[in-house]
C-alpha cells in the first residue's frame, strides 16, 4: 500500500505532491480546531453567557428588592419597566425571568409569582430542593443548575439561575423573594454550529482554489528548483562564479536571493576578517564545529586605549566626511603600528582603540606600541601643518590584568572582548591621560621591565576603581 502511494506521488511529480500536501494540512487544520479551538470556543461563549446572565439577574434583582420590600405602586411599576425593557433586548439565549415574593401566613411561608416574562418559563413548578436552598440562604449570590423544561411535546435544555433577594434587619438576613433566569442551552450550540459551518464552507473553497493554483503553478517552479540544485552543484565543486536570476515572486525567488547573498559572503569572507580582530578569527577557527555560545574564560592580558583628544570640537568644526577621514587617518597609524607590535585591534569606539596584547612580551610590546604612536603622531602633525590639514593629539592608557575573554551580547548578536578591571583601568587612565601623554599604571610598568623615560604621577581618583591609582606619565617631550 505504501509504495503503491509512492509510485503514484513519484508519477504525479510535484504537482501531486503539493496538491496532496495541501488537502492533508487542510483537513488537520480541520481537525485541530475541532478538537482544541471549537471546545476552545464553546467555553468562552458559555462562559460570556453567564456573565451576561448573572448581571442580568443581578439588575433585575435590584429593582425587586424595592418592590418586595416597600409593596408600593410606584416600586411595582419600576420592576415592570425594567423587565420590559429587558424583554425588548431580545437578548440572544434568553427563554424568560421569573420574580417570586415570599408571603408567610403564621409560621408557614410560600412563594408567589410576581412579574417576569416568557410564556415557556411563567410559573413554573418550584421543586423542594429549590425551596429549602431558598429558606437556608445567607447571601445573594447568583447560582445557577440544569434545568429541562416541558412545554407539551417540546423539551428544551436550560440554565436555570438562581439570585435569592436579602433585606438586612437586625443583623440578620430576611428573604423577600427570589429571581430566576432562565437560559436556553442551544444559543450556545448554535453558534457552534454557525462556526463550524463557516470553517467547512471556507475550507472547501480553499481546497478548490489550492488545487487550482497548485496545479498551474507546478511546472513554473520546478524549473527554479533545478537552476538552484546546478548551481549548489557548482558550489560543491568550488566554483563561486555562478549567479541565479530568478523571478518568481514568491519563496522560491527569496531562496535564490539568499543563495546569491550566500556566494556574495563566501567571496567576501578574507575581506570581512579585516573587520574583526585575530582573537576573534582564532576563536571561530577553533570553534567551526561546534554553536557560538555566550561565555568566557579567565586569561591575563594588556590593555592599551588610545583616543584623540577634542574630537568633539573636531566634529562641529567639520563636515562628516572631512571628520571621517581625519579619524581613519589616525586610527590607520595607530592600528599599524600595533598590529607590527603583535598586538590585537579588539574594536574602534568611535574616536578611541582598544587594543590587547597577550603573552610574556605582551605590556612590553603594549608600551613600544604607545610610544610609536606618539612619535609618529607627532611627525605626521608637522607634515599636516605644512599642508594646512587639521592635525590631532592623542592620549593613552595601559594595564595589565586578569580579564575575561568571551563572547558577550545575545544569541544572534555576539561580540568577542574582555571584560574585567584591567580593561576599566585602562580606559580611564586612557580617559585620564593628557594629549601627547601616556599613562600606565605603577604594577604593569614595574612588572614589564621597560627602560624608558618616565614621571610618577600624583595618587589618580579613577572613576570605578576603589582604591587610589599610581601611575607613570611618558609625555611626548620626553620620547
Amino acid at each position: 500500500m505504501i509504495s503503491s502511494i509512492k509510485k503514484i506521488l513519484y508519477k504525479g511529480g510535484l504537482r501531486l505532491k503539493l496538491i496532496s500536501f495541501v488537502f492533508v494540512s487542510i483537513f488537520l487544520a480541520i481537525s485541530v480546531q475541532n478538537y482544541f479551538v471549537i471546545p476552545f470556543i464553546k467555553d468562552n461563549i458559555e462562559k460570556k453567557a453567564f456573565e451576561v446572565s448573572s448581571t442580568t439577574i443581578e439588575r433585575i434583582s435590584d429593582f425587586s428588592s424595592f418592590a418586595l420590600l416597600e409593596r408600593t405602586y410606584e416600586n411595582r411599576l419600576s420592576l415592570n419597566d425594567a423587565i420590559e425593557r429587558l424583554q425588548d433586548s431580545h437578548l440572544d439565549g434568553l427563554l424568560g425571568i421569573s420574580i417570586y415574593q415570599r408571603q408567610k401566613s403564621g409560621t408557614k411561608s410560600s412563594f408567589e409569582y410576581i412579574s417576569g416574562f416568557g410564556e415557556k418559563v411563567k410559573k413554573l413548578p418550584l421543586e423542594k430542593s429549590l425551596l429549602a436552598y431558598l429558606q437556608n440562604c445567607k447571601t445573594e449570590h447568583v447560582t445557577y443548575d440544569t434545568y429541562t423544561i416541558k412545554n407539551g411535546k417540546e423539551t428544551i435544555e436550560a440554565y436555570r439561575f438562581i439570585r435569592p433577594i436579602l433585606y438586612r434587619y437586625k443583623r440578620e438576613n430576611i428573604l423577600l423573594g427570589f429571581t430566576l433566569l432562565y437560559y436556553d442551552k442551544k444559543a450556545i450550540s448554535k453558534i457552534i454550529e454557525q462556526v463550524l459551518n463557516y470553517i467547512y464552507t471556507i475550507a472547501t473553497i480553499i481546497l478548490l482554489l489550492s488545487t487550482l493554483f497548485v496545479y498551474f503553478i507546478g511546472s513554473r517552479m520546478t524549473k527554479p528548483i533545478l537552476q538552484i540544485t546546478k548551481a549548489s552543484s557548482e558550489i560543491t565543486k568550488g566554483n563561486l562564479n555562478v549567479h541565479l536570476d530568478v523571478h518568481t515572486n514568491d519563496e522560491i525567488q527569496n531562496l535564490a536571493n539568499h543563495f546569491n547573498t550566500m556566494v556574495s559572503w563566501l567571496k567576501e569572507k578574507d575581506k570581512l576578517q579585516k573587520f574583526v580582530s585575530n582573537s576573534t578569527v582564532d576563536m571561530i577557527k577553533n570553534s567551526c564545529n561546534e554553536p557560538a555560545v555566550l561565555g568566557g574564560k579567565y586569561k591575563n592580558l594588556t590593555f592599551l586605549f588610545c583616543d584623540i583628544r577634542d574630537f568633539t570640537s573636531l566634529n562641529e568644526k567639520k563636515t562628516p566626511e572631512e571628520v571621517i577621514n581625519i579619524v581613519n587617518f589616525y586610527l590607520s597609524l595607530q592600528a599599524r603600528i600595533i598590529k607590527k607590535n603583535n598586538g590585537d585591534i579588539d574594536k574602534f569606539i568611535g574616536d578611541e582603540v582598544m587594543a590587547s596584547f597577550s603573552g610574556e612580551e605582551g605590556s612590553i610590546n603594549a608600551i613600544k606600541s604607545s610610544i610609536e604612536i606618539q612619535q609618529a603622531i607627532k611627525k605626521e602633525n608637522i607634515l599636516r601643518k605644512n599642508q594646512n590639514e587639521t592635525v590631532c593629539n592623542v592620549g593613552i592608557g595601559i594595564s595589565k590584568g586578569q580579564v575575561i575573554v568571551g563572547n558577550v551580547g545575545f544569541n544572534e548578536h555576539m561580540d568577542y572582548t574582555a571584560i574585567g578591571l584591567a580593561v576599566n583601568m585602562t580606559s580611564r587612565l586612557c580617559s585620564y591621560a593628557k594629549e601627547k601623554e601616556i599613562l600606565i599604571d605603577k604594577k604593569t610598568f614595574a612588572h614589564s621591565g621597560f627602560k624608558c623615560n618616565y614621571t610618577l604621577t600624583e595618587p589618580l581618583t579613577l572613576k570605578g576603581i576603589t582604591n587610589h591609582v599610581i601611575a607613570y606619565s611618558i609625555s611626548s617631550e620626553e620620547l
